[in-house]
Parts: structure tokens; C-alpha cells; sequence
């Protein structure tokens, strides 16, 4: 090849690298995208500071109201000016309030109990998964059925609702979701009825201090607030024993049986079984091993390392779908389970799907949908059970007969 053919394949090749780094400059710069790998910001764009970031830490902010977070004998906030305030406790008064500015009050609960994991039904119950922080979807699914009124008080009588897992990370109300259950905990048993909060995955994930999918305004407050160097250490800190949403949430069931239907957050594989674990045991071993990360590193306790592992009731998806690590389960598998539980259904979230929708002829009923981002969006979807009667409900206040289908 000759000289000049050279020079000229170099120049082209310098003009398309000068070419695309600026279109990637200008992409980053007028849209949210950020390169980056873990930590590392590679290219990006920092709209607080305005400045491009190269090959750098990532830049955290708090971004609005958050909160309160309540850390031994201090009540933390951030207010609308992004300041972070530290107040006097008021247990008679928790003053919550949403990224919207809707606000709402409610007592600290006298005492923090472990929950049953088994209950009869003898009333209607309505159930949702995967909020993740989305108030708004939470907010209208409630009042659309009459759970909440329009000053978000219980008003759904003696009914059940169940809540199966991840209504932490991904969204911007993470403290405002878990206050107002929080809430509606307390109203529902005077009532007579009952709040079921169902960990998932995300729940476990935030309480070993893992913000991977957390907004970067809840990274910034546990910088602020935490001492260590390390950022998981802070991260832990906001859901740990010291702290009042950490103790809360640390009492909550991985797995309940409420009437006929067990109610798990990702589902339960066949590998269950070898264990010949009871629904107390589950929840109890779960409830002993939440600040370990079994997921990633499995331990000499075999029992302890499945229940928090790849094929957990936190994270398997065979019932749903083949995964990488495991097929679909199959029809006999999935009665098997059922027999040993002696249910009839299993109700999941986690894994995603278009609506609200059943599989094996009814005996599986999938909850984890993309809900929608405004207060009556027909994307928001959940289900109710009323006497034998199940049914599709969403934001809007649909509700339509639940098809019994196999796929």
C-alpha cells in the first residue's frame, strides 16, 4: 500500500474518532446519558455543576424532599431546598411528605412485631408488587378501590393488602411509599383488617446497604449522614437496626399464606423442596441471614445460602419464564409445591410482564408490571380477590374478571 493511502486511511480514521467523540459529547451533554463503568464516570455530563465529567467519581445530589429518616434518637429530612435537616423526634407526629408535596401524618408503632405467615380470608383483599418508589402508582391504585380515601387513611375496612416486595429503589419517593404503608399498617388492624408487606429482592438489596438501582439522592444523604469511607457501609446504615424503617422492615415475612394463595415475592423453585422447610422456617432463617449476601457468596449454610440465593423466594423466575441459570418449571414441579403448601395459587411479582395476567391454568397469578407514572394511569396495575372472584384492577378504577390462561 502506498504512502499516501496510508496517510489518508489515518486521516479518515482521526476524523471518525474526532467525529463520534463529539457526537457523544453532544448526546451526553443534551440528554441523560452517562458512559460510565461502576463508580467511574467515564463521560458525562454534570447538569448541577455544569461541567462535563471525564474519568472521574460520580457526582451525587439530594434532589427534593426526602425522608424523614429516623437514626437512634435523631429524625433526618431533606427539605425542598435540598437542605438536611435534623429535628426532634415527635413519636405522636411524623410528618411525611411526598416529591408531589402531598403530605401526611402518623404515629411511631408502640412496639415492632414479627408478623404470621398464615392467615384465613374471609374478605376481599387487594394485592400489588414493584411499586419501587413510585408514590403516585401506589397512591392511585389505593384510592381507585376504596383501600385509602382522599387523606390517605385505611379505608378498606376488614380487607387485606398485600404488598409483594421491591417498593424500594428505581423511583423517587422510596421513604414517602414505605412511611405511608407504614401508615396504613396501624389504621388497617383497628379496623380489622390488615397490611401484608412481602420482602423482595430490592428490600433485601437496600438493607445490606446495595444502591445499585437507588437514585443518586438517596447515595448522597448516606454519604451525609454515615461516617465510613466505604459507601455501602453508609448505604447500610439508613435501613440497620438503628434506624426506624430498618427495624421495621427487618420484622417483615419473605413468604405468607393468606386463604388459598401463597404470596412470594419472585416465586418458589422445585429446590425448595429437598429442604422440607415450613413457612415459619423460611421467614426465620430468611430473617437471620439479611446482612449477609448469600447471592454472591454462598457459605457453609446450605439452607440459609438457597433461601438468599439465585433460587430464592427473592429472585427465581421459573415461574414465569425460562432464566440463565434454570428452565421454566413444569406443571407436575409446580403442583408438587402447591401439595406440600397445600394451596392453590401462587401470587408473584419480580418478574415483569404486560398486565396483570395468570399462568398454569390459574395456579400462578403474575403481578410485576411497569406502572404508570401519573396518579390514574390505567398502567398501574394490580389484583382483587373478592369471595371467589379474581380480578384485574388498575389506576383508573378498572377492574375486569382475571382470565384463567396457561402459556
Amino acid at each position: 500500500m502506498s504512502k499516501s493511502k496510508v496517510q489518508k486511511i489515518l486521516r479518515y480514521s482521526l476524523f471518525s474518532l474526532i467525529g463520534l467523540f463529539l457526537i457523544l459529547v453532544i448526546l451526553v451533554r443534551y440528554t441523560d446519558g452517562t458512559i460510565s463503568s461502576g463508580q467511574k464516570v467515564l463521560l458525562g455530563y454534570d447538569e448541577k455543576a455544569e461541567r462535563f465529567q471525564f474519568f472521574e467519581d460520580r457526582v451525587y445530589y439530594l434532589n427534593g424532599v426526602d425522608g424523614p429518616y429516623i437514626l437512634g434518637d435523631s429524625l433526618i429530612r431533606v427539605n425542598t431546598e435540598n437542605e438536611l435537616l435534623i429535628e426532634p423526634i415527635n413519636p405522636d407526629s411524623i410528618w411525611v411528605e411526598s416529591s408531589s408535596g402531598l403530605q401526611f401524618q402518623l404515629p411511631l408503632h408502640d412496639k415492632i412485631e414479627i408478623p404470621a405467615e398464615q392467615y384465613t380470608l374471609n374478605t376481599k383483599l387487594l394485592a400489588i408488587s414493584d411499586i419501587e418508589g413510585n408514590f403516585e402508582a401506589l397512591q392511585g391504585l389505593l384510592q381507585a378501590h376504596s383501600v385509602i380515601d382522599q387523606n390517605l387513611n385505611w379505608s378498606f375496612g376488614d380487607g387485606h393488602l398485600v404488598l409483594v416486595g421491591d417498593f424500594v429503589d428505581r423511583g423517587i419517593d422510596v421513604a414517602a411509599v414505605l412511611w405511608l404503608i407504614y401508615k396504613l399498617e396501624a389504621e388497617a388492624l383497628k379496623q380489622g383488617g390488615q397490611v401484608h408487606f412481602i420482602l423482595g429482592n430490592h428490600e433485601i438489596l437496600n438493607l445490606q446497604g446495595n444502591f445499585h438501582y437507588a437514585k443518586g439522592k438517596y447515595k448522597k444523604l448516606a454519604s451525609l449522614i454515615g461516617d465510613e469511607d466505604d459507601a455501602q457501609a453508609n448505604n447500610r446504615l439508613i435501613y440497620s437496626p438503628h434506624s426506624h424503617l430498618g427495624q421495621w422492615l427487618r420484622s417483615k415475612n419473605c413468604i405468607e399464606k393468606i386463604g388459598n394463595q401463597i404470596f412470594v415475592h419472585a416465586g418458589l423453585s422445585p429446590e425448595i423442596l429437598k429442604y422440607d422447610l415450613s413457612l415459619s422456617e423460611i421467614n426465620n432463617r430468611v430473617r437471620q441471614n439479611l446482612d449477609l449476601d448469600l447471592y454472591k457468596k454462598p457459605n457453609s449454610d446450605s439452607i440459609a445460602s438457597f433461601l438468599m440465593g439465585i433460587q430464592s423466594p427473592f429472585w427465581y423466575r421459573g415461574l414465569v419464564h425460562d432464566y440463565k441459570y434454570y428452565p421454566k418449571i413444569s406443571s407436575n414441579q409446580l403442583s408438587s409445591i402447591l401439595s406440600y403448601y397445600h394451596v392453590d395459587c401462587i401470587i408473584i411479582g419480580h418478574s415483569i410482564v404486560p398486565e396483570v395476567s395468570t399462568d398454569f391454568e390459574g395456579k400462578v397469578i403474575r403481578l410485576d408490571v411497569k406502572h404508570g407514572k401519573t396518579l390514574n394511569s390505567s398502567q398501574s396495575q394490580g389484583l382483587l380477590i373478592e369471595g371467589n372472584r379474581t380480578f384485574k384492577i388498575d389506576a383508573s378504577g378498572a377492574k375486569e374478571s382475571l382470565l384463567i390462561t396457561s402459556l
